[in-house]
Order: C-alpha cells, then sequence, then structure tokens
C-alpha cells in the first residue's frame, strides 16, 4: 500500500485547525494576555492604591502577579509590606513583612482591560485583602 506523499501535513493542518486546538490556543492568548496585563499596568495601579488605602503608611513591593488557570483569583508572589516613615538605622527586619504567596479570589478578571471602573474597585477589594492578610 503506497502512503501518499501529502497526507501527514494534512493531518497536521487537519490537528491544528481542529475546534480543541483551536480553543486551546485562544484561551492560552488571553490567559497570557491577562497575566501580562496584571503584571505591568495592574501591579502599578495597585502599588499606587495600596499607599493611599494605608494612608501613606506601608509601602508594597510585588514580585509578580498572575492570575489563576480558571482566571478568578490573582496569586501575588513575594510580597512586601515596608513601613514608611522609619529610617534605615530604626528600620529592622521584624518590621517588614514578607508574604511569599497569596492567593486572592477575583471573579471577573479577564475583563479588567475592558472595564476601568471594575479594575479600580477590585484594586480597593485586593488591597484591603493584602491588609487583611497581613495582620494574621
Amino acid at each position: 500500500m503506497k502512503q501518499e506523499s501529502g497526507s501527514g501535513q494534512k493531518w497536521f493542518t487537519a490537528f491544528i485547525l481542529s475546534p480543541g486546538m483551536i480553543f486551546t490556543s485562544a484561551y492560552l492568548l488571553v490567559w497570557l494576555s491577562i497575566n501580562h496585563y496584571l503584571d505591568h499596568t495592574f501591579k502599578h495601579h495597585l502599588k499606587q492604591i495600596f499607599v493611599t488605602e494605608t494612608n501613606r503608611q506601608y509601602r508594597i513591593d510585588i514580585g509578580s502577579l498572575r492570575s489563576g488557570a480558571d482566571l478568578n483569583s490573582l496569586m501575588i508572589k513575594k510580597l512586601e509590606l515596608t513601613p514608611v516613615g522609619e529610617t534605615d538605622n530604626q528600620r529592622t527586619n521584624c518590621s517588614v513583612l514578607e508574604i511569599a504567596e497569596l492567593r486572592i479570589e477575583c471573579p471577573n478578571l479577564s475583563f479588567f482591560p475592558f472595564r476601568p471602573a471594575e479594575e479600580i474597585h477590585s484594586i480597593h477589594m485586593v488591597s484591603r485583602k493584602i491588609l487583611s492578610a497581613s495582620v494574621q
């Protein structure tokens, strides 16, 4: 039995254009875009609003900000809260609060780039959850 020379290419094209691969590729593209947005724009806005939420008492440093696979939660890694106003001589390791990883439920995460009002509301919610996690 002789196999056609283009059958492998046809099979690969059919595989790539199958609904499962198209959906998976689109979801991966959305997930990567949301993570890029979160790690750059959202993180910058969160740092600004967190300072005002704490009445300029704390500075926040975030290592990375990612979404969960379900796009309904935020994963904050290497979170540091530093009291503002202390000099370097007064600052000790005890005053800097470090959280290795914090997961925050955040519904409608995928709509943040398209709904700025919802993003601002969620930033306030996230900063309050960070404060409540730092107290524990």
